[in-house]
């Protein structure tokens, strides 16, 4: 369901080898979904993917803050609220509402694609105008 494309790549070394570990991630709360795997075990996976969220906006953020980048606090209001968003989703998961596993799945899509495409293909192309790239 998520597959590393070259297309997703922003062009920042770190930020893009993080990606590819959420995409990871992201693949294993999927195939666990899709295997019909206990609510322990999907909380596990998406408690990885919220910690590695977390940490890899942290580390996002210092690389934004390293390179001057102007949208830095408009970015980390949108991480701000993607992570409330995942916790929000976290918390369905963990109550077992009905039909969570499904829409968790599409957020995570959703998310990620926008995630990656959207401001973090800004980033990169901003660090790259200013051969900021390391």
């Amino acid at each position: 369901m998520f597959v590393w494309d070259e297309i997703y790549r922003v062009g920042i070394p770190l930020v893009d080898e993080q990606h590819q570990r959420l995409f990871a991630i992201a693949n294993r709360f999927h195939g666990a979904v899709q295997g019909g795997a206990n609510r322990a075990a999907l909380l596990a996976i998406f408690d990885e993917l919220l910690d590695y969220t977390a940490y890899h906006f942290a580390e996002e953020e210092q690389q934004m803050a390293e390179i001057g980048y102007p949208e830095l606090e408009k970015h980390r209001g949108y991480h701000r609220k993607l992570v409330s968003l995942v916790e929000t989703y976290r918390r369905q998961l963990a109550d077992g509402s009905s039909g969570i596993e499904a829409r968790a799945l599409d957020f995570i899509r959703t998310w990620l694609y926008a995630h990656v495409l959207g401001t973090d293909k800004e980033l990169g192309a901003y660090a790259a105008k200013h051969n900021l790239l390391a």
